[in-house]
């Protein structure tokens, strides 16, 4: 294993043509350090010396090469020699890392970590290409969102507290570090593949992890391209439909043991919203492509478009999740079970999947039958996109909600008549 990651390597550095190492050398490096490793473990506990030795060897090894290659390159012009850098050396010990990796029973990390060096060596004119065609607003919003979730996230307590234990610090920034990422994600896919299908990827995988933070990133997107909506409304209507496929899936997942009967009836009704749904995002999807700004009109939105990660309506959005988690813990505590459809409705605002494992966990338990479990979970449903209409409208304008209205008025109005029929039942 190590022979081959050092292999993958040096057939990179090979035809990159390094002078210092390449399809032999890299391979003989890995082994060097396979042995070390061997060696550290026989003569443990002293034989990380051995490792430390063996790092110092090659070292000295590299620098006397150099030394004879400077010596040598006296005779080249200084342009040459100034635009060389150090990326072979450090390659070399990265390479020689991951034999020692190998043989000391991380072998997956060690060959994970090969590959990924042999794919940023291969990158480096896509890489340098990419970084010269950032602005500063680019890399500014690169780093902001580099802080919040590798900086901060990390430190921020992971407990609960608050009035019925409900506010978790850690949870609520992570709900700060979700919008902002979704923004990121979005503006990024956008310049790359362009604003009709960089947008409905962003919903898409926006969609796979919060619909209602993808809304809140997307209508600020919406505000800022001045009215120039359609993008947006189909990210949204795609985050929407890919939450109903997920709703349907957590309460397969979580009914299907025990459940039985009651178990397919609930996920025969749900089954209605998620037809809906995709019958909107369809809907959607086709003025995006339609309305798709020339070249030169998309540079010159990008080049306008303020910082993607700015924190404003993160944090508000974070608040708000705050508030309806204490509201659906005090609903279950003072009301219990038979306040589900309260619960569901309180829930939905933010979350969907909470309430449809629990929700569907009592059909599975024989707790609830198919029927009423499918009424509170479409209630959810239909309450949650509610609250993306008026998360639309307080973030986006009046012009993205109207839009947005119509495009989700027949799931809405599907789940209501689900509602509505069960309940009569």
């Amino acid at each position: 294993m190590a022979l081959g990651a050092g292999l993958l390597v040096g057939l990179q550095r090979q035809r990159a043509n390094s002078d210092l190492a390449g399809i032999r050398t890299f391979p003989l490096i890995a082994l060097f350090g396979a042995i070390c490793g061997i060696l550290a473990r026989v003569f443990e506990p002293t034989g990380v010396w051995i490792v430390a030795a063996g790092f110092l060897a090659l070292g000295l090894v590299i620098h006397a090469n150099r030394s004879v290659g400077r010596a040598a390159a006296k005779e080249r012009d200084a342009e040459s020699r100034a635009g060389r850098g150090i990326v072979t050396e450090i390659a070399v010990f990265v390479i020689f890392g991951c034999g020692l990796l190998i043989v000391l029973k991380h072998a997956a990390l060690g060959v994970s970590i090969a590959a990924a060096t042999a794919v940023l060596l291969h990158l480096k004119t896509s890489l340098h290409k990419f970084t010269a065609g950032l602005s500063d607003m680019d890399v500014r919003a690169i780093m902001q969102f580099a802080a919040i979730s590798l900086v901060i996230l990390p430190v921020v307590p992971n407990r609960v507290m608050g009035p019925f234990d409900a506010i978790n610090p850690y949870n609520l920034w992570l709900m700060v570090v979700l919008v902002t990422g979704i923004s990121l994600a979005g503006y990024v896919a956008i310049r790359i593949f362009g604003s009709g299908a960089g947008t409905m990827l962003a919903g898409l995988l926006g969609g796979l992890v919060s619909s209602t933070a993808t809304t809140v990133s997307f209508s600020r997107m919406a505000k800022l391209r001045e009215g120039k909506c359609a993008a947006s409304v189909a990210a949204i209507a795609i985050a929407s439909l890919v939450m109903a496929a997920r709703t349907l899936v957590l309460a397969y997942a979580a009914g299907r043991d025990g459940g039985g009967d009651q178990s397919a009836e609930m996920l025969a009704w749900l089954s209605a919203f998620l037809v809906a749904s995709i019958v909107a995002a369809g809907f959607a999807i086709l003025p995006a492509w339609r309305d798709k700004p020339k070249e030169a009109e998309a540079q010159s939105q990008f080049s306008n478009q303020k910082n993607p990660t700015e924190l404003k309506a993160a944090l508000f959005f974070a608040l708000m999740f705050a508030g309806v988690q204490i509201l659906v813990i005090a609903g279950k505590h003072y009301f219990g079970n038979s306040g589900l459809f309260a619960v569901a409705a309180i829930s939905g605002t933010t979350d969907m999947g909470a309430i449809t494992l629990s929700t569907a966990g009592l059909v599975s338990r024989g707790q609830a039958d198919g029927a009423t479990a499918a009424a509170a979970i479409t209630l959810a449903a239909v309450v949650n996109t509610i609250v993306k209409i008026g998360i639309a409208w307080s973030l986006g304008g009046v012009a993205l909600a109207k839009r947005l209205g119509l495009i989700l008025l027949l799931p809405i109005a599907t789940g209501i008549v689900v509602v509505g029929w069960l309940a009569m039942r």
